[in-house]
């Protein structure tokens, strides 16, 4: 899983187009040679993974006039990250302070003080060197329960250690874990390389692990290993009765067990099941051919099958013959929110509560018209819980316009509660899922989010392949500014992939994008200069090549940046439509 703070601290520590212009500005600069020079950089990326950037530089009066430090407090936000280099001496004795607050992961600020070398590093923070466990606040966690349900970073010391997603931590060394300060305060003890003893439960049954702490540098990133496919979706909501009930994939594992669309899932082996994130979680630690008992009820009887599982592969295009095409077998499934509370937002965690926090509105907005303010910490919606923006946006889609919400936030530390009128969205918000499962019960799936999606793109991508690219407009996409002021997009190459191109390029219509890299989940969005979000496909069982073809005469002229993100780094590049 990915958090937030992580995809923030990656995206601001890798910014060389932001550090060569500052050494070139100082080498080049017709200004007094100890003039002081203070360039503040403000970075947001939000659960989407849109990104803001803005940039201000001050010299002279207004440099010595500054206030650093009342600046950073008063631009203080977790979904923000905030560096401040000041410069000053002559060009032998050049000297650079570098002060940041902290983003979603740094639990304090950082100084740093060093001598100017254009051939120097920049520091690293001390952050990285920090004690990590590698666990997350799982949505199932109750307050007021004993322990803490988790979810567990993959190659960290917790998964090291044989934890996984939907455990419960109730000691560690002895000492009790009911709240997550208790953790927060013994990992604040602890540093990389000692070794802690960890009582858990797992299905109710209790056991102990030893955990050898690493720093959060020290995790490896995920392999792409093969997963195992069961082939259910989740139907429809179940209200407050045990389990959840599926739709079922053809040719899946599970239906070649016996289930029906509407069966209700109870439990998967022993593992009891009450959300569908319940299912994600199980099926994240089985592999193909694992046997998995299925406990589910249908018309009210309980029953029990078992499934062979097969498996979830990456998907590829280039693998399909479309003149023998079965259309039956690919499924196009669409979800799509009508109605919207007019929120930009991104996942926090404030005060061990995880939500999504407002950062501003949309022009029209049920929230603002309801007295929510930015900074709101949105924690559940008719008393389903949100952790992020995905939940949200997950929650809302289940409503229509003019529907009555119930929203539970967090504002100066006081838990409230509001009523919102949704309201219609600017644009029609679709996230598509794409899936074929083959006889043998194998799965091949992709997913990703688009806005103005039609009936006709529908069949136009079943027999085509082809995605249709709009201009945005504003509404609740999500926007952002992918690179600083006057900066050419290509010039951001932290990521180094094996091959990219896209062609035609300049293109009047259809353009392919096509790259190669390691085999690692992987991010692909494109933007426009305005700052909107086009775009937007999460391949988290990459084979390492990609190609798709856009069409972009729905675009008309302009540009659009293509960005692709793979863990910490980031390539980005540009498409002219003319």
């Amino acid at each position: 899983m990915k958090t937030f703070g992580t995809i923030l601290s990656a995206a601001f520590v890798l910014m060389p187009w932001i550090i060569e212009p500052l050494y070139a500005q100082h080498n080049n600069s017709p200004s007094p040679a100890n003039e002081k020079k203070i360039t503040i950089t403000k970075r947001s990326v939000d659960q989407d993974g849109s990104e803001t950037t803005e940039i201000i530089v001050k010299k002279g009066k207004s440099a010595e006039n500054f206030d650093i430090d009342k600046y950073i407090e008063e631009n203080r936000n977790d979904n923000t990250r905030v560096e401040v280099r000041v410069e000053s001496g002559n060009e032998d004795e050049r000297t650079v302070i570098v002060k940041r607050m902290p983003g979603a992961d740094d639990e304090d600020g950082e100084n740093y003080n060093y001598n100017y070398d254009e051939n120097e590093e920049v520091a690293v923070s001390r952050s990285s060197k920090k004690a990590f466990l590698g666990v997350e606040e799982d949505s199932d966690e109750k307050s007021g329960e004993p322990g803490l349900v988790v979810d567990v970073v993959r190659g960290s010391a917790a998964d090291k250690a044989g934890l996984r997603d939907n455990d419960k931590i109730l000691k560690i060394n002895d000492q009790k874990t009911d709240r997550w300060s208790d953790l927060t305060k013994f990992m604040n003890l602890v540093k990389p390389g000692d070794k802690v003893k960890i009582t858990y439960s797992r299905n109710g049954k209790e056991a102990t692990t030893e955990a050898v702490i690493t720093t959060r540098n020290e995790v490896a990133c995920e392999k792409n290993e093969p997963k195992g496919f069961l082939g259910v979706s989740d139907e429809d909501d179940n209200g407050d009765t045990p389990g959840v009930a599926v739709s079922i994939t053809k040719n899946s594992p599970s239906e070649k067990a016996g289930l029906l669309d509407g069966d209700v899932i109870l439990l998967l082996n022993d593992t009891e099941i009450a959300d569908f994130e319940d299912i994600t979680d199980f099926m994240a630690y089985t592999k193909p051919g694992d046997k998995v008992k299925i406990t589910y009820e249908r018309d009210g009887k309980r029953n029990v099958t078992e499934a062979t599982l097969g498996e979830q592969k990456s998907w590829d295009w280039n693998n399909w013959n479309i003149g023998n095409l079965n259309l039956d077998n690919l499924d196009i499934n669409v979800s799509e929110k009508e109605a919207c509370l007019g929120v930009y937002t991104g996942a926090v965690t404030l005060n061990e509560k995880k939500g999504a926090q407002i950062s501003s509105f949309t022009e029209e907005s049920a929230a603002r018209e309801a007295d929510m303010e930015k900074g709101d910490l949105i924690t559940a919606v008719n008393g389903q819980r949100v952790q992020g923006h995905s939940d949200l946006w997950n929650e809302i889609a289940k409503y229509k316009v003019g529907d009555k919400v119930s929203v539970d936030y967090i504002r100066d530390d006081k838990t409230l509660t509001i009523t919102a009128t949704l309201k219609a969205c600017r644009d029609n918000s679709s996230r598509i899922q794409i899936g074929d499962t083959d006889e043998g019960g194998d799965n091949s799936s992709r997913k990703f989010f688009i806005w103005n999606w039609s009936d006709d793109e529908r069949q136009r991508l079943r027999e085509r392949h082809i995605i249709t690219i709009r201009r945005g407009a504003d509404g609740d996409a999500p926007q952002v500014n992918t690179t600083p002021e006057n900066q050419p997009a290509s010039q951001d190459r932290s990521l180094k992939l094996q091959s990219f191109r896209t062609y035609p390029n300049p293109t009047q219509g259809q353009v392919s994008v096509e790259f190669k890299s390691d085999p690692v989940p992987t991010i692909v969005s494109l933007f426009d200069l305005a700052g909107r979000q086009l775009f937007r496909e999460e391949l988290n069982a990459f084979n390492g090549d990609y190609s798709q073809q856009f069409d972009l005469s729905e675009y008309a002229k302009g540009t659009i940046l293509v960005q692709i993100v793979q863990g910490d780094k980031v390539y980005t590049d540009q498409i002219i439509v003319n």
